[in-house]
């Protein structure tokens, strides 16, 4: 397993974007109504970040020597998890994103600025799960050599 970098994070985030604008960008022009984005988003993304840096949190101590009854499976899926944390909000980010620069145009509209806005707040909330997955990955490297090589470790 290979470590998250910032250039692939941003690549799939601006993928996503460019997807979801045109996928609004079709629907629109096809007469669909655009729907504001649930509130469950917010609560899913918080509570997937949350376990994962309580998780990340696990494995560090782990790490340190503090916590030494954590075996290695459990520190590997910690990382797993921390790294789909990290691309499933990269991914909302760019979606949420790219659906409300589709609908930017119409920002004069009410109800279209209320679904603009709903969009924002999802991506803020992606954000939140990407930033929680990156620093609980972060927690789960194991320092060495393996790092300075820019390999992953075991954990």
């Amino acid at each position: 397993m290979s470590y998250l970098t910032w250039q692939r994070l941003t690549f799939v985030g601006l993928c996503a974007v460019a997807l979801a604008w045109l996928v609004t960008d079709v629907m629109e022009r096809g007469g669909a109504t655009p729907e504001t984005v649930p509130w469950t988003v917010f609560v899913v993304c918080v509570a997937a970040g949350a376990f994962a840096l309580w998780r990340g949190w696990q494995v560090r101590r782990y790490l340190k020597g503090d916590k030494p009854d954590l075996d290695g499976m459990a520190a590997a899926r910690t990382a797993v998890l921390a790294q789909a944390c990290a691309y499933g909000g990269a991914i909302l980010v760019g979606a949420f994103l790219g659906y409300a620069l589709g609908l930017a145009d119409q920002w004069s509209h009410a109800p279209r600025r209320d679904v603009i806005v709903s969009a924002l707040l999802g991506a803020l909330a992606g954000a939140a799960l990407l930033t929680s997955g990156a620093v609980a990955e972060h927690w789960c490297r194991h320092g060495g050599d393996d790092e300075d090589r820019g390999e992953p470790s075991a954990a």
